[in-house]
């Protein structure tokens, strides 16, 4: 019989870390302001501004080609998945775990990150 740090490390230790990453990314963001809480000059609350208009595009395109490059992966038998290392919810196919979703997710933010990061430190460097 498995005890509960077994089941803990093999089926849940890859989410739990993507997510303190993704949380660490966002608090990363959110004190330097970078792409999601970025100030922004929008006159109408109602409406998103159009910084977070071009994030929500980014990820939807990212996410789409990364998840369509997966499934081809997967129906080719190029990509497949230890389900012992996974918490069992897939997508679309038994070999898409919710944790590549979120490492996907966790790609596409840490680039942007990385994006905004460098453009805000070069505009801060040529400024007099």
């Amino acid at each position: 019989m498995q005890s509960i740090f077994d089941i803990l490390y093999t089926h849940w230790s890859y989410l739990i870390i993507l997510l303190v990453s993704l949380a660490g990314l966002l608090a990363a963001d959110w004190r330097w302001r970078l792409i999601a809480f970025s100030p922004t000059h929008h006159k109408k609350q109602t409406e998103l501004s159009p910084r977070l208009r071009a994030l929500r595009a980014t990820f939807a395109a990212m996410l789409s080609f990364f998840l369509v490059w997966d499934i081809c992966g997967i129906a080719l038998g190029i990509f497949r998945t230890n389900p012992s290392y996974t918490v069992g919810l897939n997508l679309f196919t038994s070999n898409l775990p919710i944790e590549e979703v979120l490492f996907l997710v966790l790609l596409t933010y840490v680039s942007l990150l990385t994006y905004a990061g460098i453009t805000l430190y070069i505009n801060k460097r040529v400024q007099p």
